[in-house]
């Protein structure tokens, strides 16, 4: 798997309010930035080809598919969730 680095995110309306269906905030997914995590491929066929996974602030696991940007250090969210047990496992 290619190296990916992720230091920013690029949020707006749509992708914010794809967090709020899932219960989580803006700050929630920017929280996940300043915590160890995981980069890793996403399934075939999805919105986004790569996962990222971490902690926020409270301690609580998200995982949020990203997609680039034109800067290789900045990525979209494409939404978030709190994690299931399989991608929890990949933060482990």
């Amino acid at each position: 798997m290619p190296s990916v680095t992720v230091e920013a995110f690029v949020i707006d309306d749509i992708n914010e309010a794809k967090f709020w269906s899932h219960g989580l905030s803006r700050e929630d997914v920017l929280e996940v930035l300043g915590n160890r995590r995981v980069v890793t491929r996403n399934r075939k066929g999805r919105a986004a080809n790569y996962l990222l996974i971490g902690r926020d602030d409270r301690n609580r696991c998200l995982t949020i598919p990203i997609l680039p940007t034109s800067d290789p250090y900045t990525w979209r969210p494409v939404t978030a969730w709190p994690c299931k047990p399989s991608e929890a496992a990949k933060l482990r």
